[in-house]
């Protein structure tokens, strides 16, 4: 992970360095094509066992994503997006006798449909460097558990999952051409509480420690990629 940001760094820093004699047009009308991929970190019941545990950074893991979209003006845009990814999470140590850690993974597919907002409004498309906001809906398919589960809190948990999903998040992008460019993104992606295949119930709130009652599974995202456009004439 540190070697693809200190590329995606070097690269950034060569495109900002020839932004004076290279504002090439963003996307004015245009259909945009882009591909990504990073690092997630699961925030669902239970990540508190890895800490405790010694296994924090297991919590980060891989994913990756495809979009194609259409602006219909300098500022304003539309995306649908599929991604692919990797999670992690946990059964409560804190309900059994022993204490034991629980860990388990599962695989995910996630679609959404963003509407975007280019923050340089009208001058979007005569600026190189292009800060975005976006928000979204969708679902999340969740499947392929590891069997890592503690005997009884496994019996009660789905291995077959699709949730509803929203999400938000900030994309820094910097276009080397009218067609091309490089960006990094945040986001933030919430989705119902069996996402992760367990869904506490009000009595497990009130009465085992680790559960805050906090009724959705989270994900943070950090990736990088490139986009292409091919720009209505």
């Amino acid at each position: 992970m540190k070697k693809i940001t200190s590329i995606f760094a070097i690269l950034l820093f060569g495109a900002v360095s020839l932004s004076a004699q290279n504002a090439f047009v963003g996307g004015h009308s245009a259909w945009t094509f882009a591909l990504q991929g990073g690092t997630m970190y699961s925030v669902n019941e239970n990540r508190f066992t890895y800490h405790e545990n010694g296994h924090g950074w297991d919590l980060f893991t891989p994913h990756g994503s495809l979009a194609i979209g259409y602006e219909f003006t300098e500022g304003l845009g539309v995306r649908v997006s599929v991604g692919y990814g990797k999670n992690a999470s946990a059964c409560n140590s804190r309900q059994t006798a022993g204490n034991g850690f629980y860990p388990y993974s599962f695989k995910s597919v996630n679609a959404f449909i963003d509407g975007t907002l280019d923050l340089n409004g009208n001058y979007a498309k005569e600026r190189a460097f292009r800060p975005r906001l976006y928000a979204g809906v969708g679902l999340g398919h969740t499947y392929d558990f590891t069997d890592a589960h503690h005997p009884w809190q496994g019996a009660l948990m789905t291995f077959n999952n699709t949730v509803f999903g929203f999400r938000a998040g900030f994309i820094a992008e910097y276009d080397f051409a009218d067609w091309f460019g490089i960006f990094a993104d945040l986001c933030g992606e919430a989705y119902k509480d069996d996402y992760n295949g367990l869904k506490p119930t009000k009595e497990d709130q009130s009465y085992y420690k680790g559960y805050a009652g906090f009724p959705l599974d989270l994900r943070a995202m950090l990736s990088f990629g490139v986009i292409f456009r091919v720009n209505n004439k």
